[in-house]
């Protein structure tokens, strides 16, 4: 990384200056309109992009004036992309991963992952729904439907988000209510057999609206399990929301909003042995002489596996909201009052053969409740202000069933060994929290904030198989302040360099060697970005550099416990992270559009050794990192038939990862691989209606999504999904 040391020594501002020079004369040219950076805006008739608005720092703002790396996806983005299920977001936000493999679902941002599933750990970068956190890294796996945008906001928030932001935060904004009848959706139909439908409807008067929403999506799967004559990998989804508006008088109101799902998709669990790596260390694979596993046993290719025990998942999501935005003149009050409730029940075959070795069943129940309270300033004064509390509980039962066979596919229950862990957690948060920024001149504003958090947790673990029960409890507390600097030297032109702390709390590993505690983890960062809107509001340019100290990050392994590995949360030592990102819209008239996005993350773990292996890890890149990936992307639009013809091409591009689920192995990388989608949309007059066929992986690119290697069993992997295509035929009211 000794690349990256000159740029990240110098000041914050001279860097700044330096990114701003050659464009300061431009910006001060016309008034450009505000627009999104990153989100693929089509190019208007007047070849200026549009206005894109955001709440990822709490208050309503334009992207461009948000002194922060945040990428905004409208819906008409993410309809482009053809872009339905959040793991696809990656695609179109560089720096951002997801990885699914199982009941695994892994998020990264900048390299800090929520590479942990267990019941007494909590991901590393924060999801919420309208406001409202969600507590599992599973409830981020969803389909998205009417919506108005998607945030990622990059990088430490231990401020203004504090609980487990450590990363950064991903903000999920559905339609809000409107007084205004409407109604809008689609059919679709596609590859696969899939069949999908989104439906909302709304309208009320100025007093009291609403709006209602149904989404349902199912196919046939990717993957083949020839064992069983069923498909895996497929899409089963159907879900509602409600939301109801009311005026409170003035420019205060009440919402409420409440979303059901059920997801009984297999997307990640078509998981199937590579049976390229044998040695004693792999006898699931092929040659054992004690399993003795043949070709018959295994998959023919990745869309075609052998799983002897039928593969099920189900998991039902639950979110009610209550916001309330209260107009008090000179300030401003928010509250937001949440609940959650997650259950899910897997059924997978962990030997990933045909043979009869290995089942596991896992039932997981989890509900949580939060408040949050915000009191901010209104008005035009030099200093604007946020204060708020936030406080939060959470309880959750997981079970766990494991059955083996034996080596030689006994059969018989008797003879097999069965091992049962039930888990019980509860957590409890509480946070105060200030920022406030002060403009000292029209060119010179500074920022403070601070958190201060306080989390603890209760753990009670039996394990059948040895009749022992184990009861812990931990508690932590952190102070995560940030400072930032921010220069508007012209119109259009913004500037800043800060330093910010983030921090995660710890946790239990809950073993047949009891409740074992880990450690927080926590992160110093420091960054230096620039916004622009140039070309009379054409074009949107902005840049950032960041770098992270990552201190006792929490790293999941796989510790040898007798013949098997045990699965675990550890504290690494430390962790560097240092990076460029990039970011472009350009409205190039006569109906083209385009525009890119990239990154290039440079991570690597500090004085690390494998707990399992004993192996040196220091060097190796954080999981779910790739050194580089970046989007770019065409549109146009022109006039055809009395309506509207829009086509858009996109090219998405990352390069290799290490995936999370056995870090400390030797078989655990994802090759590079770059996908090409493309949409073509003819809309009627007035958007009455309109036709749009789409595909996606239009090259039909074969790429892992998941790789673990589990010593005394096998590397096992899954794939992403092939081409497909979709048409659609939707209206608008």
């Amino acid at each position: 990384m000794t690349h990256f040391a000159p740029l990240l020594r110098l000041s914050p501002v001279a860097l700044a200056i330096a990114m701003l020079a050659p464009w300061s004369a431009h910006a001060q040219q016309g008034d450009p309109a505000q627009t999104g950076s990153g989100s693929g805006q089509a190019a208007s008739a007047t070849t200026s992009l549009e206005r894109v608005e955001v709440t990822a720092l709490k208050t309503r703002q334009s992207l461009q004036d948000v002194p922060a790396s945040v990428t905004a996806l409208t819906a008409d983005d993410l309809a482009r992309s053809g872009l339905v299920n959040s793991a696809d977001l990656q695609q179109k936000v560089p720096g951002l991963s997801l990885s699914s493999g199982g009941r695994e679902t892994n998020l990264a941002i900048r390299g800090v992952s929520n590479n942990v599933r267990s019941i007494g750990a909590d991901p590393s970068n924060a999801v919420h729904l309208d406001g409202v956190y969600l507590p599992r890294s599973s409830m981020a796996l969803t389909e998205l439907f009417d919506l108005q945008r998607v945030e990622v906001l990059k990088g430490p928030e231990g401020t203004l988000y504090g609980r487990n932001a450590t990363g950064g935060a991903i903000n999920v904004v559905t339609r809000a209510p409107t007084a205004k009848p409407s109604a809008e959706g689609f059919i679709g139909s596609g590859s696969l057999g899939l069949r999908r439908t989104q439906v909302a409807v709304g309208g009320g008067t100025d007093d009291v609206s609403g709006r209602l929403a149904v989404a349902y999506t199912k196919d046939d799967g990717y993957t083949r399990n020839l064992s069983t004559g069923t498909g895996l990998d497929d899409n089963n989804f159907k879900a509602f929301r409600g939301k109801l508006r009311v005026a409170l008088g003035g420019k205060s109101d009440l919402t409420l909003m409440a979303q059901a799902s059920e997801d009984k998709g297999t997307i990640g669990y078509g998981v199937s042995t590579d049976t390229a790596i044998t040695g004693p260390l792999y006898p699931y694979s092929l040659g054992d002489p004690d399993y003795r596993l043949t070709g018959a046993d295994h998959r023919t290719n990745a869309r075609n596996i052998r799983l002897d025990s039928p593969v099920t998942s189900s998991r039902k999501t639950s979110v009610m909201a209550a916001t309330v935005n209260w107009d008090l003149g000179p300030v401003g009050f928010k509250s937001i009052t949440g609940f959650t409730s997650f259950t899910s029940g897997d059924r997978n075959d962990v030997d990933w053969t045909g043979a009869k070795l290995e089942t596991q069943d896992t039932t997981t129940d989890v509900k949580s409740t939060s408040q949050e309270f915000q009191l901010y300033s209104q008005g035009d004064g030099p200093l604007e202000w946020t204060a708020g509390v936030f406080l939060y509980r959470d309880k959750g039962t997981e079970t766990l069933d494991w059955l083996g066979y034996g080596p030689i596919n006994c059969g018989v229950p008797g003879s097999c060994t069965f091992a049962r862990q039930t888990v019980k957690s509860s957590g409890r948060s509480e946070a105060v929290f200030g920022q406030m920024t002060y403009r000292f001149t029209r060119e010179w504003s500074g920022l403070l904030g601070a958190r201060y958090s306080r989390d603890s947790k209760d753990g009670d673990a039996t394990n059948r198989s040895s009749g022992a029960n184990f009861i812990g409890d931990v508690s932590f507390s952190s102070f995560t302040p940030k400072a930032q600097l921010q220069w508007t030297p012209a119109k259009g032109l913004m500037a800043y360099a800060g330093v910010s702390k983030g921090f995660k709390s710890g946790g239990f590993n809950f073993g047949s060697a009891g409740i074992e505690k880990f450690e927080p983890e926590s992160i110093v960062a420091t960054e230096v970005g620039v916004r622009s809107t140039l070309m009379g509001g054409a074009l949107s340019l902005n840049a950032s550099a960041f770098n992270y100290d990552y201190t006792d990050l929490q790293l999941r392994t796989a510790v040898l416990s007798g013949p098997k590995p045990i699965v675990r949360v550890t504290n690494a030592s430390k962790a560097k992270v240092q990076g460029l990102e990039l970011s472009a819209d350009l409205a190039l008239g006569a109906g083209f559009g385009g525009g890119l996005s990239a990154a290039y993350i440079d991570s690597e773990l500090l004085s690390y050794v494998s707990p399992s292996t004993k192996r040196e890890l220091s060097g190796m890149p954080l999981p779910l990192t790739p050194k580089s990936s970046g989007s770019v992307w065409l549109d146009h639009k022109v006039a055809m038939s009395g309506g509207q013809l829009r086509s858009h091409l996109e090219y998405n591009y990352r390069s290799s990862v290490v995936f999370p689920l056995t870090l400390d192995q030797a078989n655990n990388k994802g090759e590079a691989y770059g996908l090409v989608n493309a949409s073509l949309r003819w809309t009627a007059p007035r958007d009455a209606w309109y036709m749009q066929a789409g595909v996606r992986n239009a090259t039909d690119k074969l790429y892992r999504t998941m790789r673990a290697d589990y010593t005394f069993g096998g590397v096992v992997e899954s794939f992403g999904a092939p081409r497909t295509v979709e048409f659609r035929l939707g209206f608008k009211y």
